[in-house]
């Protein structure tokens, strides 16, 4: 275990999502797609990648599940400029934004993967 990695797994606390696996056929277009999306940083050529506050790895045994089971949110600062990378690089908007209250829009996405994506861009309180 590096440094680095024994530091974060210092700063879990009980209950934190810590690790992810993500389905992916096409690892490789996967990681493509969240470093240009998302920003994620991703070992190569391995499957691993690392998400604000998060580690993980796409796995090509598990299939996606889009009417089933969990759904990651993840949090964007323009979901207009989002929503425009993922289709660019190959994602679909399977729901628009939507207003969530008055501070919150979500919408979701499918990753090239097929993965559902919700997407939250949160505005200060007034």
């Amino acid at each position: 275990m590096t440094d680095e990695e024994a530091a974060r797994a210092h700063r879990l606390v009980p209950g934190q999502v810590c690790y992810l696996q993500m389905p992916a056929v096409d690892a490789a277009r996967a990681a493509a797609f969240y470093e240009a999306v998302f920003g994620w940083q991703t070992e190569h050529p391995y499957q691993d990648f690392e998400s604000p506050g998060l580690i993980g790895q796409w796995v090509p045994g598990r299939p996606p599940a889009p009417d089933a089971g969990p759904m990651i949110w993840i949090h964007v600062a323009d979901l207009d400029q989002t929503l425009e990378q993922v289709t660019r690089h190959g994602g679909e908007v399977t729901d628009p934004p939507s207003p969530d209250g008055p501070d919150r829009t979500l919408a979701t996405i499918l990753d090239p993967e097929g993965n559902p994506i919700g997407l939250a861009s949160h505005s200060s309180p007034r």
